[in-house]
């Protein structure tokens, strides 16, 4: 199906919006708003026991079983540690990932309170260990229309810490003022009809100028320790990544899912750098609702960003 952008006529999210979060905060459920005060003031929450641990052990001797089934596909990705690469998109051929987005109650009523609009499931990033990532803010990817209306939601399947590579954040990094991001893309490109989907030194020029403006506010990287069975939800804007993993045989399965509300878009570095540019404001896919929940209608899961399967051509194990 689909679906016209449910929050089109707005600026920005409420929660951005300093002349708006007075207003719109002491509206929210009393049970929720403390998530949300978090996400403004800190620029992220976390949710605890917002998943049951049982099940989250269940899930992972589930995708073991899954993977040992789709040899062809899984095996040829191992790396020399014994594990996968970030695997995008799991929960279409894997439907179990997808009920960390249903049945997450209380996560998905703080994302419905902070979006004032239905959330739907973009993309999903599924990780059998840490990304030992540098921080970045996401939104040169998760460019949307309007802006901001974004959040990346992380499920935790096992505890994370130093050892597997707990996530690392600059809480309130979200704060730090947006950069002039045309005139950084002018040094790279005579025109801002330019700038491609992705380009790796303006990437790597906006993180690095963010970090520089993080620590300069004196902002230091903080490892988080987040429980089996806690979800944390960050702001669009805050600078986070993966924190060094001091043992690489552990694992530290996890999934991240990237949520925006229904129909609305989602563009990359060619919009977030022009962003008085021509962008629409219609997400150009289709929806699909399981379980009276929404998700983009992707088919395809790609391992590694190296190598796409059709999620229908996933066996199943036999139960």
């Amino acid at each position: 199906m689909q679906i016209t952008n449910s929050v089109k006529t707005q600026l920005r999210p409420w929660f951005i919006d300093e002349s708006r979060i007075a207003e719109v905060l002491p509206t929210i459920d009393s049970d929720i708003r403390p998530y949300a005060e978090s996400i403004i003031e800190n620029g992220f929450a976390v949710i605890k026991g917002s998943v049951d641990k049982t099940l989250c052990a269940g899930l992972i001797e589930r995708f073991k079983a899954f993977a040992a089934v789709n040899p062809e596909k899984f095996g040829q990705f191992l790396d020399r540690d014994g594990h996968y690469p970030r695997i995008i998109n799991l929960h279409l051929a894997f439907p179990e990932l997808f009920d960390l987005f249903t049945k997450n109650t209380m996560t998905y009523r703080v994302q419905e309170a902070m979006f004032g609009a239905t959330p739907c499931l973009y993309t999903s990033l599924f990780y059998e260990r840490g990304s030992a990532q540098p921080p970045h803010r996401d939104t040169p990817v998760f460019s949307t229309r309007p802006e901001y209306f974004y959040f990346g939601v992380w499920v935790e399947l096992e505890d994370a810490n130093e050892q597997n590579g707990a996530l690392q954040v600059y809480r309130g990094g979200h704060k730090i003022p947006e950069l002039s991001r045309e005139e950084m893309a002018l040094r790279h490109f005579e025109s801002l009809e330019d700038v491609p989907p992705f380009t790796q030194a303006l990437w790597n020029e906006y993180q690095g100028t963010v970090k520089e403006q993080c620590e300069a506010a004196g902002l230091q990287p903080e490892m988080l320790h987040v429980e089996a069975g806690n979800t944390m939800i960050w702001h669009p804007q805050l600078p986070h990544g993966g924190g060094p993993i001091a043992d690489i045989s552990k694992s530290r399965f996890s999934l991240v899912m990237h949520t925006t509300p229904v129909g609305v878009p989602v563009y990359h570095q060619h919009v977030f750098f022009n962003p008085g540019g021509d962008a629409s404001f219609e997400a150009p896919w289709r929806y699909e609702k399981v379980d009276d929940f929404y998700r983009v209608q992707n088919t395809e899961v790609d391992f590694g960003h190296k190598q796409a399967f059709p999620a229908a051509s996933f066996k199943r194990p036999v139960q």
